[in-house]
Parts: C-alpha cells; sequence; structure tokens
C-alpha cells in the first residue's frame, strides 16, 4: 500500500481538478475525462518521469480504467430508443455501423496503426472518450493508443462545436434537422449540449436524446467489438469469456437500471463514480504519455480524425434528407 498510495492520490488530485476545471463555460467542452489526460501528459513533461508514482498510477491505468466502464452501464437507458423515434434510431443505427467500419478503414488509409483506427473509429461514431476508454479496455488496446484517440476525440469534438455555432445556420437544414445532425455526429454530450442549445431549448433537448441514444448503442457495439476481437484462435472458459467480464457487467447493469432496478438517485451515484474513475485513469495514462510519442505519431492521425468526422458529418446530412426527418 506505501507503494501505490502515492501514484493513487496523484491521480486523484489529477482527476479532481479536471472535474472542478471541466464545470467553466470554455472548458466544460472537453469534459472532464480529456482535461484529466491534457493535465497528466502535461505534467510529465514539465516534471519528467516520477517513479515514485508508477506503481498506483498503473494501477488506476487498468483495474480501476475496468471498475469505471463497469460502472458506466448504470448511465443507459433502453427506453430512450422508444423516445427518440424509428427513423433517428435508424440514422444512429447507420452511422454507427458505418462508422465504426468505415473510418477504420479510413483511418488505415493514412497509415494510422490498426488497433488506434479502431479506437478512432469507436470514439467518432459513438460517444468520444467514453467509448475510445471502454473500446481500449475490450481490445486490450496499447495506453499510447487510447491517449492518442481520447485527445483527438476532445480536440475535433470542440472544433466541431464551433463549425456547427458558426456556420449551422447557413446550412440547407431546420433547427430540428441542425439538432440532429449536432447530436449524431458531436463526440461527447457536453460538445452536443454546447452546440445544440445554442439555438434554443428544444433543439438542445433534441440534439442530446439523439446523442444519448448512441451512448446507449455503445453497450451492443462493445459486445460485437469484444467478439469480433477475441473470435479468432481463443478457447474460451469461464475465466476468459468470448466478451471480457466487465463488458457483461456493463450490459447487465444497463439492462437493470432500464428495468428500474436503480432507485432514487442511485443511477446517478453510480454514473458519478464511473466518470470520477475514468478520469482516474486518463490522469494515469497521461502521467504514462512522453510528448515525444505525439510527435512520433505524426499528422496522419489528425488528418485520419479530421477525414472521419467531415465524412461522419456528411453522411449524417445525407440520410436526414433521405429519411426524410423533419
Amino acid at each position: 500500500m506505501r507503494k501505490l498510495l502515492p501514484g493513487i492520490a496523484l491521480c486523484v488530485a489529477l482527476a479532481l481538478f479536471a472535474d472542478r476545471l471541466a464545470t467553466l463555460p470554455v472548458l466544460k467542452v472537453f469534459g472532464p475525462l480529456t482535461l484529466a489526460l491534457i493535465f497528466g501528459i502535461a505534467l510529465r513533461a514539465l516534471a519528467g518521469p516520477l517513479p515514485w508514482s508508477d506503481p498506483g498510477s498503473k494501477l488506476c491505468a487498468r483495474p480501476v480504467l475496468r471498475i469505471g466502464v463497469f460502472l458506466m452501464g448504470a448511465r443507459l437507458d433502453f427506453a430512450l430508443v422508444a423516445k427518440v423515434g424509428s427513423r433517428v434510431l435508424l440514422l444512429d443505427l447507420l452511422l454507427i455501423c458505418v462508422g465504426v467500419v468505415g473510418i477504420a478503414w479510413l483511418a488505415r488509409a493514412f497509415a494510422v496503426p490498426a488497433k488506434l483506427a479502431t479506437l478512432l473509429a469507436v470514439g467518432t461514431s459513438i460517444c468520444g472518450a467514453s467509448a475510445v476508454v471502454a473500446a481500449g479496455a475490450v481490445t486490450r488496446a496499447e495506453e499510447d493508443d487510447v491517449t492518442l484517440a481520447v485527445a483527438l476525440c476532445g480536440i475535433l469534438g470542440t472544433a466541431g462545436v464551433l463549425f456547427y455555432v458558426l456556420l449551422g445556420l447557413s446550412l440547407p437544414l431546420s433547427l430540428t434537422q441542425l439538432a440532429i445532425l449536432c447530436g449524431s455526429t458531436l463526440h461527447e454530450v457536453a460538445q452536443v449540449i454546447a452546440a445544440a442549445f445554442t439555438w434554443g431549448n428544444a433543439s438542445g433537448d433534441l440534439g442530446t436524446l439523439v446523442k444519448l441514444v448512441r451512448v446507449v448503442l455503445l453497450a451492443p457495439a462493445l459486445l460485437a467489438l469484444g467478439i469480433a476481437t477475441r473470435g479468432h484462435g481463443v478457447r474460451y472458459s469461464f475465466k476468459e469469456p468470448p466478451v471480457p467480464w466487465f463488458v457483461i457487467g456493463f450490459l447487465a447493469l444497463g439492462i437493470a437500471g432500464s428495468l428500474g432496478g436503480f432507485p432514487g438517485n442511485n443511477r446517478a451515484i453510480l454514473t458519478a463514480a464511473s466518470i470520477f474513475l475514468m478520469t482516474c485513469a486518463m490522469a494515469a495514462m497521461g502521467l504514462h504519455t512522453p510528448l515525444g510519442m505525439i510527435r512520433r505519431a505524426g499528422a496522419r492521425v489528425l488528418y485520419a480524425g479530421l477525414a472521419a468526422f467531415g465524412c461522419m458529418a456528411l453522411l449524417s446530412f445525407l440520410l436526414i434528407r433521405a429519411l426524410r426527418i423533419s
């Protein structure tokens, strides 16, 4: 415990700092996960390696991360699928299916490594940093890849907010359609709220609802991803099921919550605990991420992310028109 406590305390401190700053008007667009990652990277750049913190920060980067993904299931509400309407649900489903496969292929065309391409595809298609963290745990991706994908989702999502706020009204879309476009393409819930509420409460509520349906669809996406990435030449057992146990728990919590299994504010407590644990994990990953690693990734990762977001926005625009969503 003496070896673990200093690193755990450092990660918790960074997470608390990120959580506090994420409430500020400008920084809340990034969200606590991205901010914690940035703070961890910045501290590593200023202070260099911190070997005294390694045992505790490594604990936060893996086991604590998996507990956070497991508890994230409490925020799922499958009843939202019924509320959003069949055509908007079809829109989200098509975007996620095409995005997860197509963006991974597109990123590979930019010479992005396979696992990083998968993380970028999941984060862009579903729900940004949370999806990247969950998918990274499922696919057993390297911490460097998770770090890059989370940072990229934060940067590109913020650029997307600025694009929609400044140029959204010039697009040939109604306010309802524009809210759906934001909800179906921006990376984080906070980013959707920042953009969609610009055009009024009705637009903000609709955009947030569309986004939350994408969050719900993370559950089956993780299930499919776990089977796809672990289904070749692996013998399964109770200890090594086709899908990791924390993902099964994630799904179980989502089902329990949707059936009313968390009375009172229990769901809110579990959701807050999930976000905080994953924020600690992102701080830990940042502490183990030298800036040289980010520079070595090169501009190709940024170009791949920009192309991915552009393709998602264009596809959503075309589907909104094709499905006659108004």
